[in-house]
Parts: structure tokens; C-alpha cells; sequence
């Protein structure tokens, strides 16, 4: 990856067993420590991560934590530096030093994550029917802050996040049929739900997200939703501007239109104007 991350690589397995900001981290280190080349160990400070992914550092520290604890990330220690550069020393001592953990289906994310990766850069034909994980790019470059000072607005950043995750599962799923099926992608809200272990409405609510910043052009076809078009992020911390479960383009019912106002009697209605005035207020 160039000094600017553009993408990190993640598969639906992953949100079996983490949410979405372990996700994020757990998809960035593993992109690094599972290169033997280099050691198999993540080298890197809270604020590169913080820069790369577009989280707080508070976040970033209480995420790696958390990946420790379930096994998916090892800490290693610190080698002492032979060199006598304080800088060099300096950097050594607030990076982490992570490695993959324990966990079974983190060995298998990061192995074959390697196999991949090896492919793209030897430029050599994988075989992916043989891998378990469909990975695809999630392309975090949009997350990634203009300036020192810009934060998110609201709670954005982590509706953005998922986000940008259901946008990277489209993408590569709309590529694949484009070049081999030669047809539109059609899904539904559910089968997004449990292939990425969000909620429905949260679903919706991303997809409608996703139509607002212009990243998919979609229609309803029923209870399926066509996915014609998906587009690269480039920047999206601007964000939306109000949240809707409720899917652009779908048909919403038709108000039922207010009944006219009921015009009071005067005093000296007769019996019979009272009777029907009644019977009116009965319908309304």
C-alpha cells in the first residue's frame, strides 16, 4: 500500500466474529502481518491508523484491545533498537507491534489474504475457487480526513464506516456479474442483513445514504433491490444530511386526504340538522 491507504481488504466471514470498527483495524493489520517478508509483524503508531481509517485514537486503542482479547491480534515485544537514533528509538516505542492471533478463522482470513496478495503482486493467476473467504475492497481513502483539524460531524463516522463496507460487498459483487453473468445485481435488504450481520433498517438506511452521495444508482423491483450502478468513493466525511429507513424510489401510500372541517350548529338548529350533525361526526 502507497503512504495514502486506498483500500483494505475485508470478506463477509469477518462480521461472523467482529463488528465493523474491529473490522476496519483487524483488515488493515492483517494486510501487513501477513507478509512474511516483513517479518509477519504490523509496525505502526495510533495516529498512522488513525489517519488511515479515519478513527479517533481512543477508538483505535480500545478496537486493537479488544481484537487482543478475542484472539485475532497478538501484541509483540518491542525489539531493543542497536541503534543509537533517538528517533528511530522513538518510533519503535509508541508503535504497535501486532501480529495475527490465535483465533481459527483469523489464520484463515490472514492466510489466505496472503495468497492473494502474493498473487496480485507476482501478477500470477489465483486459484480462488479453492479459498473459503470472498474478500472485497473497501476503499477507506474516502474516510480519511482533508486536514489535521477536520473531524466528523454528528455521529457520522460510524454510519459511514458500514457504509462504505456495503458499498466495497456491492462493488464486487456488481464487477463480477458485469464481466462473467452480463446482468444487473439484484438482492434483498435480508440477504445484505445476514451476509453482513447489520440490521434491516440499517441496511436501508446505508443504502439510502449511499443513493444521496451519488456512490449507486438502484431501483425496487418488489422485494428486490436492482443495483445498476456503483460508483468509486472518493470523499464522503462531508456525509449525509438526515438518515431514512424507508428506501428511495419505493412506493409510499398515498395520505389519506383530512375530512373537511365540520361547521358547528348555531343555537337554534333544529333536531333533525343535530341528528345529521352526529351522524357526520360518526363518519369522520
Amino acid at each position: 500500500m502507497n503512504k495514502n491507504t486506498t483500500f483494505v481488504f475485508m470478506s463477509t466471514g469477518l462480521f461472523e466474529h467482529l463488528n465493523e470498527t474491529e473490522a476496519y483495524v483487524f483488515s488493515f493489520v492483517s494486510y501487513f502481518a501477513c507478509d512474511k517478508s516483513k517479518g509477519s509483524i504490523f509496525k505502526r503508531s495510533t495516529a498512522s491508523l488513525c489517519n488511515q481509517l479515519g478513527y479517533s485514537s481512543n477508538t483505535i486503542r480500545a478496537t486493537i484491545n479488544s481484537l487482543v482479547e478475542k484472539n485475532f491480534l497478538s501484541k509483540v515485544e518491542k525489539p531493543e533498537s542497536p541503534s543509537k537514533d533517538l528517533r528511530y528509538r522513538y518510533y519503535d516505542d509508541i508503535a504497535h507491534h501486532l501480529e495475527i492471533g490465535s483465533d481459527e478463522y483469523a489464520q484463515e482470513f490472514s492466510s489466505e489474504l496472503s495468497y492473494i496478495l502474493v498473487g496480485l503482486r507476482t501478477k500470477s493467476n489465483c486459484k480462488h475457487g479453492s479459498l473459503k473467504n470472498v474478500f472485497f475492497k473497501v476503499y477507506v481513502t474516502a474516510l480519511q480526513a482533508k486536514s489535521k483539524g477536520e473531524k466528523w460531524k454528528r455521529n457520522q463516522s460510524r454510519h459511514l464506516h458500514k457504509a462504505l463496507v456495503l458499498h466495497g460487498f456491492l462493488h464486487n459483487k456488481v464487477k463480477f456479474r458485469e464481466k462473467f453473468a452480463k446482468s444487473a445485481l439484484s438482492l434483498t435488504v435480508p440477504y445484505l442483513s445476514a451476509m453482513l450481520q447489520f440490521s434491516r433498517n440499517t441496511i436501508r438506511r446505508i443504502i439510502n445514504t449511499l443513493a444521496q452521495l451519488g456512490l449507486i444508482t438502484m431501483k425496487p423491483d418488489g422485494r428486490r433491490i436492482v443495483f445498476t450502478h456503483i460508483k468509486i468513493p472518493e470523499k464522503v466525511r462531508a456525509g449525509y444530511k438526515l438518515l431514512k429507513t424507508k428506501l428511495f424510489g419505493c412506493n409510499t401510500p398515498i395520505a389519506s386526504q383530512k375530512p373537511a372541517l365540520l361547521k358547528r350548529l348555531d343555537k337554534g338548529a333544529s333536531p333533525a340538522e343535530h341528528a345529521a350533525y352526529l351522524a357526520a361526526m360518526k363518519k369522520t
